[in-house]
């Protein structure tokens, strides 16, 4: 899977490649997230990822969401198991400011299924140190998506 972020003719990353030189710091901690989610790379998915994240997500009905990076491992191993090659997904970013980005994802496996994603950064001067702090999930209905 490497050099797909390149490669214009790879759809499952299509996005990644078209907005990879136009991209801020925090858009391209979200769409990285995502390419190493699909690619099962969890370890590297996780330096994204500050100490103590917190993602709020409909599955495992926590209100107080998993917190910290071995809920957050835990989790997203999980999640892999329920993922294969032919899951393809589409990013577009709906609001993006400097510590906070919402992404409308589609995801398409047959059938598709829009979710928002609000991510919260690490709030830092130096971009290169920037991390996840907060995911908020929410899967929309078809009226919404």
């Amino acid at each position: 899977m490497a050099g797909q972020k390149g490669d214009p003719k790879n759809k499952k990353h299509r996005n990644a490649y078209v907005a990879s030189n136009r991209m801020n710091t925090n858009q391209k901690l979200v769409f990285e997230c995502f390419k190493l989610a699909s690619q099962n790379k969890i370890e590297e998915l996780l330096e994204l990822l500050s100490d103590d994240v917190i993602i709020y997500e409909p599955f495992s009905k926590k209100e107080e969401g998993l917190y910290g990076k071995p809920a957050v491992r835990s989790y997203l191993n999980m999640m892999t198991l329920a993922s294969d090659d032919s899951l393809r997904y589409d990013i577009s970013i709906e609001e993006d400011s400097d510590d906070k980005i919402v992404a409308r994802v589609v995801f398409e496996k047959g059938d598709k299924l829009t979710a928002k994603f609000a991510f919260e950064m690490t709030p830092s001067k130096n971009n290169r140190n920037k991390k996840i702090r907060v995911v908020r999930v929410e899967f929309l209905d078809d009226n919404q998506g």
